[in-house]
């Protein structure tokens, strides 16, 4: 009989991640302990000491941490969270912009530099419409969660104590902002604030048409120190997730109640499907290959690793097949 094994774990709250199916890993001869967290807590605390032995990880983060001789943690190919980021790029009506290529040469607010969302819809910018981010004044609310070095060349400053990005954008001391969450100069309503891809909807299902690429924000990590005393804890784990995402997907199609408080919830689903296929959360490295080969450049453009890391970099190769 196998020694049973007690792990720590944090993941956000999510539909793919309460599936989890703790007694049957109990039975494998691992009890997780899951804590649900915000995810900026999660990245926080495992950037900083490693706290948990299982969880979360902002795939910008460990493209920086993948990048170095002393990584803690090895990953796994589950993606709890993934997002089109079209609709995160806000602008001041007032300053000139009203195209993706107006950005170029403004002043931008962001949140963090490194943080995954931003790495994407850089990235994006930069890869469909000619964004440059050496030609940004680029003004950021916090320091990165890893110390990455910023591009040669880029301008970055900090807000000082007091300065908030939204009040920024909203008078005009920046042109534009980057940011995942509305900001509350948008959300109010002040008319000079706007999104540049209003239909972001329609700009997301082009962009998905065109590449393929359905962007990853997160994986899950497992602490180095922890695989190597107990190397079954990777797959046992992994097929747990696969199986947890399996049943979430079946529920999703379940139109006898519907698993999640969406009205209409059907025709979404069939509009997901008509889009994406039935696999349309797809976890795995052949199926994510090429959308983690375009976050990897993408990484190393802005900074977050020392040179493009390929996919074996970031994942085990028992994966790659």
């Amino acid at each position: 009989m196998k020694k049973k094994i007690t792990l720590t774990g944090a993941f956000g709250n999510y539909d793919r991640i309460r599936a989890l199916d703790l007694d049957s890993l109990g039975e494998s001869g691992i009890e997780l302990q899951v804590e649900h967290l915000s995810p900026s807590e999660i990245f926080a605390r495992m950037c900083k000491d490693q706290e948990f032995d299982v969880s979360e990880m902002s795939m910008g983060a460990y493209c920086y941490l993948a990048g170095r001789p002393d990584n803690p943690f090895v990953a796994l190919p589950a993606f709890p969270s993934r997002a089109f980021r079209h609709s995160m790029v806000y602008y001041d009506a007032g300053s000139g912009i009203d195209k993706p290529q107006d950005l170029n040469g403004k002043r931008i607010a962001i949140r963090e530099w490194g943080m995954t969302a931003l790495v994407w819809i850089v990235g994006i910018l930069g890869d469909q419409y000619g964004f440059d981010l050496h030609t940004i004044d680029w003004v950021a609310a916090k320091q990165p969660r890893v110390p990455l070095q910023v591009p040669v060349g880029a301008r970055i400053r900090y807000m000082e104590d007091g300065q908030n990005l939204s009040d920024m954008l909203a008078s005009g001391e920046v042109d534009a902002a980057l940011i995942h969450q509305a900001p509350a100069c948008f959300t109010t309503g002040l008319t000079h604030i706007r999104r540049l891809f209003p239909d972001y909807k329609s700009a997301e299902i082009e962009y998905y048409r065109q590449t393929a690429i359905h962007p990853i924000m997160h994986c899950v990590v497992v602490r180095r120190d922890v695989c190597q005393r107990a190397p079954r804890i990777l797959e046992t784990i992994y097929q747990a997730l696969l199986k947890a995402r399996q049943q979430t997907l079946e529920a999703l199609s379940d139109t006898k109640a519907f698993a999640v408080m969406i009205p209409m919830l059907p025709g979404y689903m069939e509009e997901t499907r008509k889009i994406f296929g039935e696999n349309f959360w797809p976890y795995g490295l052949e199926q994510n290959r090429k959308t983690l080969d375009v976050l990897a450049r993408y990484a190393f453009e802005q900074g977050l690793s020392p040179r493009k890391l390929t996919i074996e970099e970031l994942f085990p190769e028992s994966y790659s097949g």
